[in-house]
C-alpha cells in the first residue's frame, strides 16, 4: 500500500504541481521533511504517538523514508502550487486538503498501515492536520514566523503527551 500511495502522490504532483516554479516551494518542502524527521528522532526509541507500519515488501525505515522524503514534500508542493488568492477560496481549499488527508489517514489506520500509541488517536491527528496545513502555507510566506510557531506547537504536543 505504501508503494501505491507513493506512485499516486508522484503522479498527482506531476499533474497538479507547478514544476516551472518548484524552487519557490522547495524551502517549504524541506521544512516538512525536516519536521517529520525531527518527530522520528524525538520519538525513535520509545515514544511514538503514531507509527507507519512496515509491510512484507518494505522495511520500517524505508516506509519512513518514502513518507518523509517523497510523499510529504510532494503533497506540500502540490498544496502550495494550487493555493488560491481569494480569502474564502483559501479556507475551502485548505478544508478540502484537511478532509482528504484525514480520510487517507483513516484508511491507513483501517488497513493497519498506521497505528496510534501513548494516548494518540484520530482526533489528535485531526488537530495536528488542522494546524499543519496553515503552517505549510505560513512557512511558504513567512518562514521565521512559521519556525517560531513550530517550536510552540512542538512544545505543546510534547507537554500534552508528557514527553517533557
Amino acid at each position: 500500500m505504501h508503494f501505491i500511495l507513493v506512485i499516486m502522490v508522484i503522479l498527482f504532483s506531476l499533474l497538479k504541481g507547478d514544476w516551472k516554479k518548484w524552487e519557490t516551494y522547495y524551502p517549504t518542502m524541506l521544512y516538512i521533511a525536516l519536521a517529520t524527521f525531527l518527530y522520528e528522532f524525538i520519538s525513535h526509541s520509545h515514544f511514538h504517538l503514531w507509527e507507519l507500519e512496515e509491510s512484507s515488501y518494505i522495511s520500517h525505515m524505508n516506509v519512513h523514508f518514502l513518507h518523509n522524503l517523497i510523499i510529504n514534500p510532494l503533497l506540500a508542493f502540490v498544496y502550495l502550487s494550487n493555493y488560491p488568492n481569494r480569502m474564502m477560496s483559501k479556507f475551502i481549499y485548505s478544508l478540502k486538503w484537511i478532509i482528504i488527508f484525514l480520510l487517507i489517514e483513516w484508511l491507513g489506520k483501517h488497513f493497519g498501515l498506521l497505528t496510534y500509541h501513548n494516548g494518540w488517536h484520530f482526533w489528535w491527528s485531526a488537530l495536528f492536520v488542522i494546524i499543519m496545513f496553515p503552517m505549510i502555507r505560513l512557512h511558504h510566506v513567512h518562514k521565521l514566523l512559521a519556525l517560531a510557531l513550530s517550536v510552540f506547537f512542538v512544545m505543546f504536543f510534547l507537554m500534552i503527551f508528557d514527553y517533557i
